[in-house]
Protein backbone atom coordinates (compact mmCIF):
# COMPACT_ATOMS: atom_id res chain seq x y z
CA UNK A 1 0.00 0.00 0.00
CA UNK A 2 1.02 3.41 -0.99
CA UNK A 3 1.77 6.40 1.32
CA UNK A 4 -1.26 7.67 -0.56
CA UNK A 5 -3.49 5.10 0.41
CA UNK A 6 -2.30 4.91 4.06
CA UNK A 7 -2.57 8.87 3.80
CA UNK A 8 -7.01 8.29 2.90
CA UNK A 9 -7.29 5.67 5.51
CA UNK A 10 -5.54 7.00 8.53
CA UNK A 11 -7.21 10.81 7.72
CA UNK A 12 -10.74 9.24 6.99
CA UNK A 13 -10.51 6.92 10.32
CA UNK A 14 -9.45 10.74 12.08
CA UNK A 15 -12.00 12.34 10.89
CA UNK A 16 -14.47 9.82 11.74
CA UNK A 17 -14.10 10.88 15.27
CA UNK A 18 -15.58 14.25 14.68
CA UNK A 19 -18.54 12.76 13.10
CA UNK A 20 -19.27 10.65 15.93
CA UNK A 21 -18.41 13.63 17.77
CA UNK A 22 -21.34 15.45 16.57
CA UNK A 23 -23.69 12.53 16.71
CA UNK A 24 -22.67 12.35 20.40
CA UNK A 25 -23.63 16.01 20.82
CA UNK A 26 -26.71 15.35 18.87
CA UNK A 27 -27.94 12.93 21.27
CA UNK A 28 -27.29 15.05 24.23
CA UNK A 29 -29.57 17.99 22.74
CA UNK A 30 -31.76 16.11 22.14
CA UNK A 31 -32.03 14.47 25.47
CA UNK A 32 -31.62 17.96 27.07
CA UNK A 33 -35.10 18.89 24.51
CA UNK A 34 -36.88 16.21 26.72
CA UNK A 35 -36.02 18.46 29.91
CA UNK A 36 -32.90 16.53 31.48
CA UNK A 37 -30.14 18.59 31.48
CA UNK A 38 -27.46 19.77 33.90
CA UNK A 39 -26.38 23.41 35.44
CA UNK A 40 -23.53 23.35 33.43
CA UNK A 41 -21.70 26.40 31.91
CA UNK A 42 -20.33 24.21 28.82
CA UNK A 43 -23.36 22.20 28.45
CA UNK A 44 -26.20 24.09 28.09
CA UNK A 45 -28.53 23.72 24.47
CA UNK A 46 -27.45 26.55 22.80
CA UNK A 47 -24.26 25.36 23.04
CA UNK A 48 -24.62 21.96 22.18
CA UNK A 49 -27.04 22.55 19.72
CA UNK A 50 -24.17 24.74 17.47
CA UNK A 51 -21.83 22.27 18.15
CA UNK A 52 -23.77 19.51 16.52
CA UNK A 53 -24.49 21.12 13.89
CA UNK A 54 -21.18 22.67 12.97
CA UNK A 55 -19.75 19.54 13.09
CA UNK A 56 -22.01 17.66 10.54
CA UNK A 57 -21.52 20.97 8.49
CA UNK A 58 -17.43 21.57 9.15
CA UNK A 59 -16.83 17.99 10.55
CA UNK A 60 -16.41 14.94 8.20
CA UNK A 61 -18.13 15.28 5.50
CA UNK A 62 -16.89 18.39 3.50
CA UNK A 63 -13.26 17.07 4.68
CA UNK A 64 -13.65 14.11 3.10
CA UNK A 65 -15.35 15.26 0.49
CA UNK A 66 -12.42 17.77 -0.12
CA UNK A 67 -10.40 14.69 -1.43
CA UNK A 68 -12.60 13.88 -4.41
CA UNK A 69 -9.95 15.99 -6.96
CA UNK A 70 -7.11 14.11 -5.56
CA UNK A 71 -8.77 10.63 -5.46
CA UNK A 72 -9.67 11.31 -9.49
CA UNK A 73 -6.44 12.32 -9.94
CA UNK A 74 -4.45 9.36 -8.09
CA UNK A 75 -6.66 6.90 -10.03
CA UNK A 76 -5.89 8.55 -13.90
CA UNK A 77 -2.39 9.54 -13.50
CA UNK A 78 -0.88 8.75 -9.90
CA UNK A 79 0.19 10.95 -6.98
CA UNK A 80 2.79 13.33 -5.73
CA UNK A 81 4.51 13.20 -2.74
CA UNK A 82 5.13 16.68 -2.87
CA UNK A 83 1.36 17.37 -3.59
CA UNK A 84 0.67 14.65 -0.44
CA UNK A 85 2.67 16.58 2.18
CA UNK A 86 0.88 20.19 1.39
CA UNK A 87 -2.56 18.40 1.58
CA UNK A 88 -1.83 16.66 4.62
CA UNK A 89 -0.78 20.46 6.06
CA UNK A 90 -4.32 21.54 4.63
CA UNK A 91 -6.19 18.40 6.66
CA UNK A 92 -4.09 19.51 9.99
CA UNK A 93 -5.23 22.62 9.65
CA UNK A 94 -8.58 21.75 9.40
CA UNK A 95 -8.31 19.47 12.20
CA UNK A 96 -7.35 22.77 14.27
CA UNK A 97 -10.43 24.83 13.07
CA UNK A 98 -12.28 21.90 14.08
CA UNK A 99 -11.07 22.20 17.62
CA UNK A 100 -10.98 25.67 17.87
CA UNK A 101 -14.72 25.94 16.50
CA UNK A 102 -16.04 23.14 19.04
CA UNK A 103 -14.02 24.85 22.31
CA UNK A 104 -15.22 28.63 21.49
CA UNK A 105 -19.04 27.40 21.03
CA UNK A 106 -18.62 25.07 24.28
CA UNK A 107 -17.67 28.18 26.10
CA UNK A 108 -20.69 29.87 24.43
CA UNK A 109 -19.19 31.94 21.83
CA UNK A 110 -21.78 31.88 19.41
CA UNK A 111 -23.62 34.13 16.63
CA UNK A 112 -27.43 33.31 17.20
CA UNK A 113 -27.97 31.75 13.72
CA UNK A 114 -29.28 28.68 12.81
CA UNK A 115 -26.23 27.64 10.89
CA UNK A 116 -22.49 28.93 10.88
CA UNK A 117 -22.85 29.68 14.48
CA UNK A 118 -19.16 29.65 15.11
CA UNK A 119 -17.29 32.80 15.20
CA UNK A 120 -16.50 34.44 11.97
CA UNK A 121 -13.01 34.74 13.16
CA UNK A 122 -12.04 31.20 12.54
CA UNK A 123 -12.92 31.10 9.13
CA UNK A 124 -9.55 32.74 8.51
CA UNK A 125 -8.10 29.41 9.78
CA UNK A 126 -9.94 27.45 6.96
CA UNK A 127 -8.74 29.72 4.14
CA UNK A 128 -5.47 29.16 5.20
CA UNK A 129 -5.59 25.84 5.29
CA UNK A 130 -7.44 26.28 1.90
CA UNK A 131 -3.57 27.86 0.73
CA UNK A 132 -2.05 24.67 1.89
CA UNK A 133 -4.83 22.76 -0.32
CA UNK A 134 -4.47 25.05 -3.24
CA UNK A 135 -0.80 24.04 -3.90
CA UNK A 136 -1.36 19.94 -3.35
CA UNK A 137 -3.88 20.36 -6.41
CA UNK A 138 -1.53 22.01 -8.38
CA UNK A 139 1.27 19.90 -7.50
CA UNK A 140 -1.28 16.98 -8.23
CA UNK A 141 -2.46 18.46 -11.57
CA UNK A 142 1.36 18.73 -13.16
CA UNK A 143 1.02 15.03 -13.52
CA UNK A 144 -1.52 15.44 -16.41
CA UNK A 145 0.31 15.81 -20.02
CA UNK A 146 -2.50 17.27 -20.86
CA UNK A 147 -5.32 18.74 -18.45
CA UNK A 148 -8.74 17.80 -18.68
CA UNK A 149 -11.81 20.10 -18.08
CA UNK A 150 -12.86 19.37 -14.44
CA UNK A 151 -9.07 19.53 -13.60
CA UNK A 152 -9.02 22.87 -14.98
CA UNK A 153 -12.41 24.31 -13.22
CA UNK A 154 -11.98 22.47 -10.34
CA UNK A 155 -8.27 24.78 -9.82
CA UNK A 156 -10.39 27.59 -10.41
CA UNK A 157 -12.84 26.93 -8.02
CA UNK A 158 -10.04 26.51 -5.58
CA UNK A 159 -8.04 28.91 -6.06
CA UNK A 160 -11.12 31.54 -5.39
CA UNK A 161 -12.52 29.69 -2.75
CA UNK A 162 -10.73 31.23 0.43
CA UNK A 163 -11.50 34.31 -0.58
CA UNK A 164 -15.21 33.61 -1.47
CA UNK A 165 -15.96 32.24 1.99
CA UNK A 166 -14.19 35.25 4.17
CA UNK A 167 -16.65 37.54 2.21
CA UNK A 168 -19.65 35.03 2.23
CA UNK A 169 -19.39 34.29 5.87
CA UNK A 170 -18.50 37.78 6.70
CA UNK A 171 -20.98 39.09 9.77
CA UNK A 172 -21.46 42.55 7.44
CA UNK A 173 -21.07 42.16 4.01
CA UNK A 174 -21.29 38.27 3.86
CA UNK A 175 -24.62 36.44 3.13
CA UNK A 176 -24.84 34.03 6.28
CA UNK A 177 -27.51 36.27 7.79
CA UNK A 178 -29.77 37.19 4.75
CA UNK A 179 -30.46 33.59 3.61
CA UNK A 180 -31.43 32.36 6.66
CA UNK A 181 -34.28 33.01 6.61
CA UNK A 182 -37.28 33.48 3.91
CA UNK A 183 -38.02 31.62 1.09
CA UNK A 184 -34.89 31.84 -1.17
CA UNK A 185 -35.85 28.82 -3.55
CA UNK A 186 -32.92 30.31 -5.60
CA UNK A 187 -30.57 29.45 -2.78
CA UNK A 188 -31.72 26.36 -2.95
CA UNK A 189 -31.55 25.78 -6.24
CA UNK A 190 -27.89 26.72 -6.36
CA UNK A 191 -27.21 24.61 -3.08
CA UNK A 192 -28.68 21.94 -5.48
CA UNK A 193 -26.78 22.54 -8.17
CA UNK A 194 -23.59 22.62 -6.28
CA UNK A 195 -23.98 18.68 -5.55
CA UNK A 196 -23.81 17.55 -9.38
CA UNK A 197 -20.33 18.23 -9.92
CA UNK A 198 -19.78 16.36 -7.32
CA UNK A 199 -21.82 13.40 -8.19
CA UNK A 200 -20.30 14.06 -11.96
CA UNK A 201 -16.59 13.63 -10.19
CA UNK A 202 -17.78 10.50 -8.06
CA UNK A 203 -19.34 8.70 -10.47
CA UNK A 204 -15.95 9.30 -12.71
CA UNK A 205 -14.04 8.41 -10.35
CA UNK A 206 -15.97 4.98 -9.17
CA UNK A 207 -17.04 3.93 -12.62
CA UNK A 208 -14.79 1.25 -13.92
CA UNK A 209 -15.37 1.90 -17.55
CA UNK A 210 -14.41 5.43 -19.06
CA UNK A 211 -17.69 7.65 -17.84
CA UNK A 212 -19.31 10.07 -20.26
CA UNK A 213 -21.91 12.06 -19.16
CA UNK A 214 -24.99 12.70 -20.90
CA UNK A 215 -28.48 14.47 -20.31
CA UNK A 216 -26.54 17.48 -19.64
CA UNK A 217 -28.73 19.72 -20.55
CA UNK A 218 -30.52 18.51 -17.57
CA UNK A 219 -27.72 20.54 -15.32
CA UNK A 220 -27.46 23.27 -18.12
CA UNK A 221 -30.92 24.88 -17.63
CA UNK A 222 -30.62 25.27 -13.75
CA UNK A 223 -27.75 26.67 -14.10
CA UNK A 224 -28.41 29.44 -16.42
CA UNK A 225 -31.50 30.31 -14.28
CA UNK A 226 -29.73 30.36 -11.26
CA UNK A 227 -27.08 32.73 -12.39
CA UNK A 228 -30.07 35.24 -13.32
CA UNK A 229 -31.50 34.84 -10.16
CA UNK A 230 -28.34 35.60 -8.67
CA UNK A 231 -27.80 38.80 -11.21
CA UNK A 232 -31.39 39.81 -10.54
CA UNK A 233 -30.72 39.86 -6.66
CA UNK A 234 -27.59 41.78 -7.02
CA UNK A 235 -28.84 44.66 -9.72
CA UNK A 236 -32.59 44.59 -9.67
CA UNK A 237 -33.93 43.29 -6.09
CA UNK A 238 -35.75 40.70 -4.45
CA UNK A 239 -37.31 37.88 -6.23
CA UNK A 240 -41.03 37.62 -5.36
CA UNK A 241 -42.81 34.32 -4.03
CA UNK A 242 -43.50 33.25 -7.43
CA UNK A 243 -40.38 33.71 -9.16
CA UNK A 244 -38.65 32.15 -6.18
CA UNK A 245 -40.83 28.65 -6.37
CA UNK A 246 -40.43 29.12 -10.01
CA UNK A 247 -36.40 28.33 -9.68
CA UNK A 248 -37.20 25.75 -6.86
CA UNK A 249 -38.96 24.15 -8.97
CA UNK A 250 -36.30 23.59 -11.49
CA UNK A 251 -33.91 21.26 -9.39
CA UNK A 252 -36.38 18.37 -10.89
CA UNK A 253 -34.38 18.42 -13.88
CA UNK A 254 -31.12 16.65 -11.39
CA UNK A 255 -34.29 13.62 -11.57
CA UNK A 256 -33.46 12.28 -14.75
CA UNK A 257 -30.24 14.04 -14.92
CA UNK A 258 -28.86 11.41 -11.73
CA UNK A 259 -31.32 8.58 -13.06
CA UNK A 260 -28.81 8.53 -15.94
CA UNK A 261 -25.53 8.80 -14.63
CA UNK A 262 -25.97 6.56 -12.58
CA UNK A 263 -27.19 3.54 -14.97
CA UNK A 264 -24.25 4.64 -17.23
CA UNK A 265 -22.01 3.71 -14.73
CA UNK A 266 -19.58 0.42 -13.61
CA UNK A 267 -19.55 0.72 -10.26
CA UNK A 268 -18.25 -2.45 -7.37
CA UNK A 269 -21.51 -3.60 -5.54
CA UNK A 270 -20.75 -1.16 -2.00
CA UNK A 271 -19.88 1.86 -3.52
CA UNK A 272 -22.73 1.62 -5.83
CA UNK A 273 -25.02 0.54 -2.68
CA UNK A 274 -23.20 3.57 -1.16
CA UNK A 275 -23.91 5.71 -4.56
CA UNK A 276 -27.61 4.77 -4.71
CA UNK A 277 -28.40 5.63 -1.11
CA UNK A 278 -27.25 8.98 -1.62
CA UNK A 279 -28.89 9.75 -4.71
CA UNK A 280 -32.06 8.34 -3.42
CA UNK A 281 -31.74 10.60 -0.07
CA UNK A 282 -31.08 13.24 -2.69
CA UNK A 283 -34.21 12.88 -5.27
CA UNK A 284 -36.39 12.23 -2.31
CA UNK A 285 -35.20 15.81 -0.35
CA UNK A 286 -35.59 17.36 -3.54
CA UNK A 287 -39.23 16.08 -4.32
CA UNK A 288 -40.53 17.02 -1.01
CA UNK A 289 -38.11 20.20 -0.73
CA UNK A 290 -40.56 21.57 -3.79
CA UNK A 291 -43.85 19.99 -2.13
CA UNK A 292 -43.01 21.78 1.01
CA UNK A 293 -42.36 25.23 -1.26
CA UNK A 294 -46.23 25.27 -2.08
CA UNK A 295 -47.44 28.32 -0.17
CA UNK A 296 -50.05 26.61 2.12
CA UNK A 297 -47.92 24.09 2.95
CA UNK A 298 -44.61 26.24 3.85
CA UNK A 299 -46.24 28.62 5.98
CA UNK A 300 -47.53 25.47 8.32
CA UNK A 301 -44.06 24.14 8.29
CA UNK A 302 -41.67 26.44 8.58
CA UNK A 303 -39.28 25.97 10.71
CA UNK A 304 -41.03 23.64 12.97
CA UNK A 305 -39.46 19.42 13.09
CA UNK A 306 -40.60 18.80 9.51
CA UNK A 307 -37.97 20.50 8.10
CA UNK A 308 -34.92 19.17 10.75
CA UNK A 309 -36.35 15.89 9.42
CA UNK A 310 -35.81 17.14 6.00
CA UNK A 311 -32.35 18.37 6.65
CA UNK A 312 -31.42 14.98 8.17
CA UNK A 313 -31.91 13.40 5.55
CA UNK A 314 -30.08 15.51 2.70
CA UNK A 315 -27.12 15.76 4.83
CA UNK A 316 -27.23 12.49 7.40
CA UNK A 317 -28.05 10.36 3.99
CA UNK A 318 -27.54 11.52 1.27
CA UNK A 319 -24.77 13.99 1.22
CA UNK A 320 -22.95 11.17 4.09
CA UNK A 321 -23.06 8.73 1.66
CA UNK A 322 -21.75 10.48 -1.07
CA UNK A 323 -18.32 10.20 0.90
CA UNK A 324 -19.31 6.58 1.89
CA UNK A 325 -19.14 5.83 -1.40
CA UNK A 326 -15.91 7.14 -2.33
CA UNK A 327 -14.03 5.61 0.25
CA UNK A 328 -15.46 2.00 0.10
CA UNK A 329 -12.21 0.52 -1.45
CA UNK A 330 -10.00 2.18 1.27
CA UNK A 331 -11.93 1.45 4.08
CA UNK A 332 -12.35 -2.29 4.83
CA UNK A 333 -14.90 -1.54 7.61
CA UNK A 334 -17.11 0.27 4.81
CA UNK A 335 -17.86 -3.12 3.31
CA UNK A 336 -20.10 -4.50 6.28
CA UNK A 337 -23.77 -4.50 6.11
CA UNK A 338 -24.07 -4.22 9.59
CA UNK A 339 -22.75 -0.52 9.30
CA UNK A 340 -25.36 0.41 6.98
CA UNK A 341 -27.96 -1.49 8.61
CA UNK A 342 -27.51 0.65 12.05
CA UNK A 343 -26.73 4.45 10.24
CA UNK A 344 -29.80 4.01 8.31
CA UNK A 345 -31.86 2.62 11.00
CA UNK A 346 -31.13 5.46 13.14
CA UNK A 347 -31.69 8.39 10.37
CA UNK A 348 -34.32 7.19 8.66
CA UNK A 349 -36.18 6.47 12.50
CA UNK A 350 -35.02 9.75 13.02
CA UNK A 351 -36.41 11.07 9.77
CA UNK A 352 -39.71 10.08 10.82
CA UNK A 353 -40.58 10.57 14.41
CA UNK A 354 -39.19 14.45 13.18
CA UNK A 355 -41.60 14.29 10.22
CA UNK A 356 -44.66 13.07 12.52
CA UNK A 357 -43.47 15.41 15.08
CA UNK A 358 -44.28 17.80 12.35
CA UNK A 359 -47.29 16.81 11.84
CA UNK A 360 -48.04 17.34 15.46
CA UNK A 361 -46.80 20.78 15.48
CA UNK A 362 -48.78 21.77 12.51
CA UNK A 363 -51.85 19.96 14.16
CA UNK A 364 -52.58 17.94 11.49
CA UNK A 365 -51.55 14.51 13.63
CA UNK A 366 -52.82 13.92 17.50
CA UNK A 367 -49.44 12.82 18.95
CA UNK A 368 -47.52 13.95 22.00
CA UNK A 369 -44.23 15.57 20.79
CA UNK A 370 -42.88 14.95 24.00
CA UNK A 371 -42.84 10.78 23.51
CA UNK A 372 -41.49 11.62 19.55
CA UNK A 373 -38.98 13.37 20.70
CA UNK A 374 -37.96 10.28 23.48
CA UNK A 375 -37.86 8.29 19.99
CA UNK A 376 -35.76 10.92 18.63
CA UNK A 377 -32.95 10.25 21.05
CA UNK A 378 -33.15 6.39 20.72
CA UNK A 379 -32.76 6.38 16.90
CA UNK A 380 -30.02 9.09 17.97
CA UNK A 381 -28.08 6.41 19.66
CA UNK A 382 -28.87 3.26 17.42
CA UNK A 383 -27.01 6.11 14.65
CA UNK A 384 -24.03 6.22 16.82
CA UNK A 385 -23.70 2.34 16.86
CA UNK A 386 -22.80 2.06 13.89
CA UNK A 387 -18.93 3.48 14.96
CA UNK A 388 -19.06 -0.43 16.10
CA UNK A 389 -17.94 -1.36 12.26
CA UNK A 390 -14.75 1.00 12.99
CA UNK A 391 -13.96 -0.47 16.48
CA UNK A 392 -11.21 -3.54 16.91
CA UNK A 393 -10.73 -4.69 20.44
CA UNK A 394 -8.08 -6.75 21.48
CA UNK A 395 -7.83 -9.10 24.26
CA UNK A 396 -4.37 -8.86 25.31
CA UNK A 397 -2.18 -6.06 26.48
CA UNK A 398 0.91 -5.99 28.54
CA UNK A 399 1.42 -4.23 31.38
CA UNK A 400 2.47 -0.81 29.76
CA UNK A 401 0.04 -0.59 27.55
CA UNK A 402 -2.24 -1.34 30.31
CA UNK A 403 -1.37 1.59 31.98
CA UNK A 404 -1.16 3.66 29.13
CA UNK A 405 -5.19 2.71 28.47
CA UNK A 406 -5.43 4.16 31.81
CA UNK A 407 -3.78 7.37 31.38
CA UNK A 408 -6.25 7.48 28.25
CA UNK A 409 -9.11 7.16 30.49
CA UNK A 410 -8.09 8.69 33.33
CA UNK A 411 -6.30 11.89 31.99
CA UNK A 412 -7.36 11.77 28.25
CA UNK A 413 -11.17 11.27 28.81
CA UNK A 414 -11.43 12.50 32.45
CA UNK A 415 -9.94 16.02 31.32
CA UNK A 416 -12.97 15.98 28.57
CA UNK A 417 -15.42 14.84 31.83
CA UNK A 418 -13.97 18.20 34.07
CA UNK A 419 -14.12 21.09 31.16
CA UNK A 420 -18.01 19.32 30.42
CA UNK A 421 -19.25 18.98 33.78
CA UNK A 422 -16.85 20.68 36.50
CA UNK A 423 -18.89 24.28 37.02
CA UNK A 424 -21.69 21.57 37.99
CA UNK A 425 -19.54 19.33 39.90
CA UNK A 426 -17.38 21.47 42.08
CA UNK A 427 -20.43 23.63 43.68
CA UNK A 428 -22.19 20.16 44.23
CA UNK A 429 -18.72 18.85 46.40
CA UNK A 430 -18.87 22.14 48.48
CA UNK A 431 -15.38 23.25 46.08
CA UNK A 432 -15.23 26.32 44.79
CA UNK A 433 -15.46 27.44 41.10
CA UNK A 434 -13.95 30.57 39.25
CA UNK A 435 -14.78 29.08 35.49
CA UNK A 436 -11.14 30.37 34.35
CA UNK A 437 -7.88 29.12 35.46
CA UNK A 438 -9.78 25.69 35.66
CA UNK A 439 -10.31 25.15 32.54
CA UNK A 440 -6.57 25.42 31.17
CA UNK A 441 -5.86 22.74 34.07
CA UNK A 442 -8.44 20.30 32.72
CA UNK A 443 -6.89 21.08 29.09
CA UNK A 444 -3.31 20.58 30.19
CA UNK A 445 -4.84 16.88 31.72
CA UNK A 446 -6.48 16.07 28.53
CA UNK A 447 -2.92 16.95 27.02
CA UNK A 448 -1.48 14.03 29.14
CA UNK A 449 -3.67 11.68 28.37
CA UNK A 450 -3.41 11.83 24.50
CA UNK A 451 0.55 11.46 25.16
CA UNK A 452 -0.35 8.23 26.79
CA UNK A 453 -2.84 7.46 24.05
CA UNK A 454 0.26 8.11 21.58
CA UNK A 455 2.07 5.36 23.26
CA UNK A 456 -0.43 2.81 23.26
CA UNK A 457 -1.01 3.62 19.47
CA UNK A 458 2.63 3.80 18.22
CA UNK A 459 4.76 0.50 19.82
CA UNK A 460 8.25 1.72 18.31
CA UNK A 461 7.95 5.44 20.88
CA UNK A 462 5.61 3.66 23.76
CA UNK A 463 8.75 3.56 26.39
CA UNK A 464 9.93 6.69 25.50
CA UNK A 465 6.26 8.52 25.53
CA UNK A 466 5.48 6.04 28.87
CA UNK A 467 8.75 7.89 30.49
CA UNK A 468 7.30 11.61 29.19
CA UNK A 469 3.86 11.30 30.56
CA UNK A 470 5.93 10.27 34.34
CA UNK A 471 8.56 13.25 34.29
CA UNK A 472 5.18 15.59 33.41
CA UNK A 473 3.14 14.05 36.32
CA UNK A 474 6.07 14.54 38.63
CA UNK A 475 6.09 18.31 38.02
CA UNK A 476 2.23 19.01 37.94
CA UNK A 477 2.16 16.58 41.42
CA UNK A 478 4.67 18.97 42.62
CA UNK A 479 3.37 22.17 41.61
CA UNK A 480 -0.40 21.30 43.26
CA UNK A 481 1.11 19.75 46.59
CA UNK A 482 3.35 23.13 46.83
CA UNK A 483 -0.31 25.29 46.14
CA UNK A 484 -2.06 23.47 48.48
CA UNK A 485 0.46 24.02 50.90
CA UNK A 486 0.45 27.56 50.20
CA UNK A 487 -3.24 27.44 50.85
CA UNK A 488 -3.53 29.30 47.15
CA UNK A 489 -5.61 26.04 46.09
CA UNK A 490 -7.81 23.65 47.81
CA UNK A 491 -8.43 19.99 48.31
CA UNK A 492 -9.02 19.73 44.87
CA UNK A 493 -5.23 20.46 44.61
CA UNK A 494 -3.89 18.01 46.69
CA UNK A 495 -6.55 15.59 44.94
CA UNK A 496 -4.49 16.03 41.58
CA UNK A 497 -1.35 15.87 43.14
CA UNK A 498 -1.66 12.49 44.80
CA UNK A 499 -3.30 10.97 41.95
CA UNK A 500 -0.74 11.84 39.87
CA UNK A 501 2.14 11.33 42.69
CA UNK A 502 0.26 7.72 42.82
CA UNK A 503 0.67 7.21 38.65
CA UNK A 504 4.40 8.01 38.92
CA UNK A 505 4.52 5.35 42.29
CA UNK A 506 2.84 2.69 40.00
CA UNK A 507 5.16 3.27 36.89
CA UNK A 508 8.54 3.44 38.81
CA UNK A 509 7.64 0.09 41.19
CA UNK A 510 6.15 -2.22 38.74
CA UNK A 511 6.68 -1.18 34.85
CA UNK A 512 10.26 0.46 35.24
CA UNK A 513 11.57 -2.27 37.28
CA UNK A 514 10.58 -5.06 35.23
CA UNK A 515 12.20 -2.79 32.13
CA UNK A 516 15.23 -2.58 33.86
CA UNK A 517 15.92 -6.23 34.95
CA UNK A 518 15.34 -7.25 31.91
CA UNK A 519 17.82 -4.84 30.44
CA UNK A 520 20.22 -6.28 33.29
Amino acid sequence: MDNFNLFIEKQFKISAVFLFLGLFFGILYSINLLGYFVDSTTLNPVNIRAIHISLMLYGFVPLMLSYLPFLLINKEVGNSKEGLFYLNLYTIFWYIFLIFMVNTLLFGNTRGLAFYDFAYELNFILAFAGLFYIIALYKFIKLYKVKPTWVKVSLYIVISAPFALLILMNPTIGQVESTVSGPHGDNTLGMSFALIPIYYLIIKFLSKNDFKSRWNIFWIIPLVFYILSVLHRSFIGHLTYNQEWFFQYLTLFYIPLLYRWYKDADIEKYSKLALLISIAAFLFVDIEGNILFIPELRWVFHRNDLVIAHAHVAMGIGVFFMVISMFVSYIKQLQKLHFYILYLAGLVGIFTVLTLSGFAQASMLDASTYTLWEFRTFFGVVTFLSIIAFIQIRTKYSLLEKYNIFGVLSDGLGGIFLILLSSYLYPLFGFSFQGKYEYVVFAFVSITGVIHFLAFKYKEYENILTKLTVFIRVFVSSIFFSLYLAKSLHIVALLISLFDISMVVFYLVYIYKKEQLCKN
